[in-house]
């Protein structure tokens, strides 16, 4: 034990260490290594060091109970943390939350775009743009400035923190050509049982393949929970910042180049913009509490239901600033309005918002009821909009909340909830969700329905800025979503459909301007997710097919899907779990949607079609104990089936590359 917690300092001490020498190349010992060692001989290195380190502390483990098979759906003692996940808005009102997962199962996935997408949709490096390749459409109630960056730019009700009983920190490092580096930290620590605090760190770097393509993104959030010794009291408080610093070159300037191979250098081919960039920055803080306003009592005789208050408060601040050169002979704006030598697109975004609530909660000594839960309240919000503080826009919105969960028959799950804009900007604005979930044995399904009338986003209403400006008056929007969901946990496997109807959308067209479609657009979603396991053979698939009803206003392939094949066995007295093999990812040919530097924003465009090609990694992961680690070559089929890997048209997604990396949770 006392060797795994001095190994344990040494590696978080010298990633620590090579962060802050990396960011800038400069530093003493990692400049030298850099300038004098290929990335191809520090991998000779690394790899033997991070093996080593694992069969160095496999005698001073100890595994309680046997290993079992990693799946897409984990329920085993081997494959969890005593750590448990809670989302923000939710830990006050009584959520159960998730345990972190120590499965080796794709542990060399560790970009952020795996959280939400089948197949990476961004501009080809970490930190850059990102759009949905798989569709989904799930937009928060109230005021909306603009929808992009959502891969990484995460508002408080997307937040997430972390409550164990005994103190939990876990490191995560990833390392690969081109200088690029991902760290994320995590650390919990209860005082007593009434009192936790915490915070997570995140730094991803990328230099990018192509010239003007640096990408830098650090986000970090601070966390701490409350709770009364009998229970009527529940607070949480979080803060976080984040910082992007992203440089953006608008796309090579001439695909012939690329498509026919005629320079390897990749930071020689020509792009469109040489001296662009996007600064986004912001923090956000936030509060969440609950009182039950009576105790819960046995001796004075049971109530059904306990009465409480609850109140939300968050205030942000969020900035965003593009630069630009404009140059004469590139086309890609087309308009200069304000100043031809320098862009500088200046926006910020102030919000304060409030919410106070009454609840009847059932009492915990009482059996499920068909009402367990029931909450009425108002909100309001009040957001000031500013463009290079040339015009200032103050936006007031009130509106009134309700939301019910209860069970049906003592066998089905329900809940409903709603929200109704009765005075500001976002008047009439509304949305209704309901869902269902019923389970027997190792089966659940779950069907829901979600109807929503919204104003769309205030960014494509008015804006203003050196090469876009525009004053729209739009209808509202309206969506509907309804859907199942069937799942087997022994069978691992796992299906959903989904049927989207979206009235009076709003999206940015082939002129890069925002226009209000006049078609309903359907769309129907199937996804299924399969793991096989033939003895020490795995296959792990997951896919999706989106078929368009009605309209064209939404850009998704037909047909999109992800696959793994690999041997996992476990050796050394079964300490150390070892998997190698194979990934594929896919999707169909389609008009995917071209991306617009200067507003962070994808549109439609006609001209070009990416995909139909597929991206072959390799990959090596294995995990002791607590200590997970991965050796992968990315796209190693670059350059094998011709030179049209794309994800979004002009820009084209990395060659082959090298990446390593250590997942490390302590738990004490």
């Amino acid at each position: 034990m006392v060797l795994h917690k001095n190994v344990g300092e040494y590696v978080v001490a010298l990633i620590y260490f090579k962060t802050l020498t990396m960011n800038n190349g400069r530093g003493f010992l990692f400049s030298i290594l850099s300038n004098v060692l290929s990335f191809n001989i520090r991998i000779a290195f690394v790899l033997p060091l991070i093996v080593g380190l694992c069969l160095a502390t496999v005698n001073g483990f100890s595994q309680n109970g046997k290993f079992h098979i990693d799946s897409l759906f984990p329920s085993n003692v081997s494959d969890t943390l005593n750590v448990k996940q809670f989302s923000f808005k939710d830990w006050v009102y009584g959520e159960e939350g998730q345990y972190m997962l120590n499965e080796v199962h794709g542990t060399h996935d560790y970009h952020p775009l795996y959280e939400n997408s089948i197949v990476r949709n961004d501009l080809g490096n970490l930190g850059s743009a990102d759009h949905k390749v798989l569709f989904s459409f799930d937009r928060s109630f109230g005021f909306r400035f603009r929808t992009s960056r959502q891969g990484y730019w995460k508002s408080l009700d997307k937040r997430s923190f972390l409550l164990s009983e005994k103190m939990f920190s876990n490191v995560q490092y990833s390392n690969g050509v081109n200088r690029e580096n991902y760290l994320r930290a995590n650390f919990t620590r209860g005082f007593g049982k009434l009192i936790n605090l915490g915070f997570s760190f995140n730094r991803d770097v990328s230099k990018g393949f192509y010239a003007q393509q640096k990408n830098v993104f650090t986000d970090m959030s601070v966390f701490g929970t409350f709770r009364s010794k009998d229970d009527r009291y529940k607070a949480i408080l979080m803060f976080d910042y984040s910082n992007l610093r992203v440089e953006e070159n608008g796309g090579i300037a001439n695909d012939t180049v690329f498509e026919r191979n005629l320079t390897s250098g990749r930071s020689f081919i020509p792009t469109n913009l040489s001296q662009s960039s996007n600064h986004w920055k912001g923090f956000d803080l936030g509060l969440e509490h609950r009182f039950f306003l009576a105790k819960e009592d046995s001796t004075t005789g049971v109530k059904p239901y306990r009465p409480a208050v609850s109140h939300s408060f968050s205030v942000g601040k969020h900035s965003m600033i593009y630069r630009n050169v404009p140059d004469t002979a590139s086309d890609i704006y087309e308009n200069i309005y304000f100043d031809t030598t320098a862009t500088y697109d200046s926006t910020s975004v102030l919000s304060i918002s409030n919410a106070l609530r009454f609840e009847l909660v059932k009492s915990d000594s009482i059996s499920d009821r068909i009402i367990n839960r029931l909450a009425v309240g108002a909100q309001y919000d009040y957001n000031r909009v500013a463009y290079d503080s040339v015009f200032v826009d103050g936006i007031h919105n009130v509106s009134v909340l309700g939301n019910v969960n209860g069970k049906l028959f003592k066998k089905i799950d329900w809940n409903a909830a709603g929200n109704f804009m009765v005075y500001g900007y976002n008047i009439w604005d509304f949305k209704v969700d309901g869902q269902f979930d019923y389970s027997v044995g190792k089966s659940h399904f779950s069907a829901f329905v979600n109807y929503s009338l919204f104003r769309p986003d205030y960014i494509t209403d008015k804006y203003i800025s050196n090469h876009f400006v525009w004053d729209n008056d739009w209808v509202q929007t309206q969506h509907l979503k309804t859907g199942l969901m069937y799942e087997q946990s022994k069978l691992r496997f796992k299906g959903t459909f989904t049927y989207h109807i979206l009235d009076n959308l709003v999206a940015y067209g082939t002129d890069k301007l925002p226009y209000q479609s006049k078609v309903v657009n359907q769309l129907m979603v199937l996804r299924l997710q399969e793991h096989f396991r033939m003895r020490w053979f795995h296959i792990a698939l997951d896919g999706a097919v989106q078929l368009k009803l009605t309209g064209d206003d939404i850009r998704v392939p037909l047909v999109l899907g992800r696959g793994m094949f690999y041997y996992q066995n476990d050796l050394f007295k079964k300490k150390l779990r070892l998997q190698i093999g194979v990934e594929v990812s896919y999707s169909m040919a389609y008009y995917a949607n071209g991306y617009n530097p200067a507003l962070s924003e994808f549109h439609i465009q006609n001209d070009k079609q990416v995909g139909n090609y597929p991206f072959i990694d390799v990959f090596l992961n294995i995990r002791v104990k607590k200590l997970r680690a991965f050796f992968k070559v990315e796209h190693v089929n670059a350059g094998l089936l011709g030179y049209t890997y794309y994800h979004v048209p002009h820009y084209p997604v990395n060659d082959l590359a090298w990446k390593f990396g250590i997942n490390w949770a302590f738990l004490d």
